[in-house]
């Protein structure tokens, strides 16, 4: 993906100044697009088309449903302060997810809104949050949260351009307009870093990967085809249709028989190694299963860290092109440059080997 300078600064392409039109008026299928800033009430159009009115200043924002994903944006536009609530049970019952505590201090104290399953809102506990904004990635959970009046405004990341709407979008709706195209120029360098470097890469000398849960035999296939391609890889579930998680046989992964194998933790890792179903697979023949490093989400799914996932992959992938990446002074300087997070060695170590918990 190549991530275009076609906006101005302070409007996504195609998009319309809209204001004052009242909830719920755009039609299914307008393109995302947010107003400049007069001091007046501002309206949006979403990713899910629709509009939007968001008040003059927003100071406290609520994130709902891929809440890790989703703080990750607000990370990288120095807005961790003003979300309002912590992250659901399943993300804190482990130390993986640490470092979205450490960016955002305080974030682990904060109230809960979902429960263990990440299901249904608390809408009590939130309307005491008294968000000036409600974020989340699930259209359903918008619709029904409109019910409490409060602004509440949908982003997506089902394809890898979305990287580029829900960034602008985020950055003109929240008055970072420099932070998200910072974000975007670094994006756009890395992967043509990466491109530049494979240029002369021959499909036939760029390994067959698979990114799985060993467990569910699943991939989350459109965000793990982009990445492992962008890499330098060939994934092997992209010629499956869909948008959403894909799940297949044992006797399919010997047909594909990657050359690697990426998995979401060490403790998976050991799985595949134990299980004798994959023992007659390359990648394990070999010895080439691979836990993805997660620091503010996990590398391999969702996360704005995207870019230094294909550069680690592009790394294990091709060590000879990107054996001197200096990946663990590219991790310091990301944290730094738009985390405002000065992250120390220890930590990356703990990343880049993928914890655990």
């Amino acid at each position: 993906m190549t991530i275009g300078r076609k906006a101005a600064l302070c409007s996504l392409a195609l998009a319309a100044c809209l204001w004052g039109a009242g909830p719920g008026a755009a039609s299914a299928g307008e393109p995302a697009g947010c107003s400049a800033d007069t001091g007046q009430t501002r309206s949006i159009v979403d990713m899910a088309g629709r509009t939007v009115v968001l008040p003059p200043t927003i100071e406290r924002i609520a994130t709902v449903g891929s809440v890790p994903v989703i703080n990750g944006y607000l990370f990288a536009l120095g807005l961790g302060d003003r979300i309002v609530n912590g992250l659901p049970p399943r993300f804190t019952q482990t130390a993986r997810w640490r470092l979205q505590g450490e960016i955002a201090p305080g974030l682990a104290e904060r109230p809960v809104l979902q429960g263990q399953a990440g299901g249904g809102v608390n809408l009590e506990t939130l309307l005491g949050l008294a968000p000036d904004l409600v974020i989340t990635m699930d259209t359903p959970s918008a619709r029904a949260l409109e019910t409490a009046r409060m602004p509440v405004m949908v982003i997506e990341w089902r394809h890898a351009q979305d990287i580029e709407t829900s960034m602008r979008l985020l950055g003109c709706a929240l008055d970072r307009v420099p932070q998200s195209e910072d974000y975007l120029r670094y994006f756009d360098a890395t992967l043509q870093r990466v491109r530049k470097t494979l240029a002369d890469v021959a499909p036939a000398d760029r390994p067959k990967v698979l990114y799985f849960n060993p467990g569910t035999m699943a991939t989350p296939l459109v965000i793990a085809n982009w990445w492992i391609e962008a890499a330098g890889g060939r994934s092997v579930t992209a010629p499956l249709a869909g948008e959403g998680s894909a799940h297949y046989t044992h006797e399919q992964l010997l047909l594909w028989d990657p050359d690697v194998l990426i998995v979401n933790s060490p403790e998976q890792v050991a799985a595949v190694y134990r299980d004798e179903r994959f023992a007659r697979l390359a990648a394990v023949r070999h010895g080439r299963v691979h836990a993805t490093p997660i620091g503010a989400h996990s590398w391999g799914q969702r996360t704005i860290e995207q870019p230094l996932t294909v550069l680690w992959a592009a790394g294990l992938l091709h060590p000879e092109r990107f054996g001197r990446i200096g990946l663990e002074d590219e991790i310091r300087s990301f944290y730094q440059r738009f985390f405002q997070y000065g992250i120390s060695d220890q930590d990356i170590r703990w990343i880049l080997d993928g914890n655990g918990g």
